[in-house]
């Protein structure tokens, strides 16, 4: 869903699909999508990030900026970083993947001994999620972790430890706006920030429409206060917002 297609929805939702006038500017809409709705998604809905990684070459190091404040400006889709791995070589083993001596053609079926233990494929598959997930756990302890602070608001890396390699982050990245809008949580959250608005201006001025008659602008503040309260329950429900900002 696009921005404009966004609006379209929002606007149907507040005049009734067209029953009433359109007093709620568009702009005023788009502003409150992306200023208000957008980034309280990203920072409290947990499917609105995607777990990455981001490699930073050594390069990088080596710039007037970094040379001079130990800060590296990083891209504005990142929305968090969870650690900083220091990267001695290119290996897969770095990345915390399942190195290949531990996959299951040398943890299965070259032990021969355990054949008469796993001989259905449904057991061969639960010993290989071990051995993997162990595998995993070991890689972890074998990453050199670099110590830093990053700024969500400035996007700026400040590097607390010294590295002469190339460094891997550990992020959170935001997914794209337009699959944000898709959804049904995030439209219901700019509706009721809409009517909020909405509400807020009809209070505010004294609104009449053909006819004398005149639309109570308290009941629609209250409605959209009410929706809005509803999807932040949901969403806490959902997921506490810690569960990607961890302390470094």
């Amino acid at each position: 869903m696009t921005l404009v297609e966004l609006v379209d929805y929002i606007n149907a939702d507040l005049t009734m699909s067209g029953a009433l006038p359109c007093i709620l500017p568009q702009e005023e809409i788009k502003r409150l999508i992306i200023k208000d709705a957008v980034p309280w998604f990203y920072e409290n809905y947990k499917y609105s990030v995607i777990k990455g990684y981001y490699l930073i070459p050594q390069e990088n190091f080596k710039t007037e900026q970094f040379t001079n404040y130990k800060y590296i400006e990083l891209p504005p889709e990142i929305q968090n970083i969870i650690w900083v791995y220091g990267l001695e070589s290119r290996s897969l083993f770095e990345l915390g993947v399942s190195a290949p001596n531990l996959s299951i053609n040398l943890g299965v079926t070259n032990q021969p001994h355990l054949s008469s233990f796993t001989t259905t494929v449904g057991e061969l598959g639960v010993y290989k999620t071990v051995i993997d997930g162990f595998a995993d756990a070991l890689n972890k302890l074998s990453k050199h972790t670099l110590k830093y602070d990053f700024n969500f608001g400035s996007k700026m890396l400040h590097l607390l430890t010294y590295s002469n390699n190339d460094i891997i982050l550990d992020t959170y990245i935001q997914i794209a706006k337009e699959d944000l809008f898709e959804f049904d949580k995030f439209r219901r959250y700019a509706a009721a920030l809409s009517k909020l608005q909405l509400g807020r201006m009809l209070t505010r001025y004294d609104f009449e429409l053909p006819g004398g008659i005149k639309m109570n602008g308290e009941s629609i503040r209250n409605e959209g206060q009410e929706q809005l309260d509803k999807v932040r329950e949901e969403i806490k429900g959902q997921s506490t917002t810690a569960w990607f900002f961890t302390a470094n």
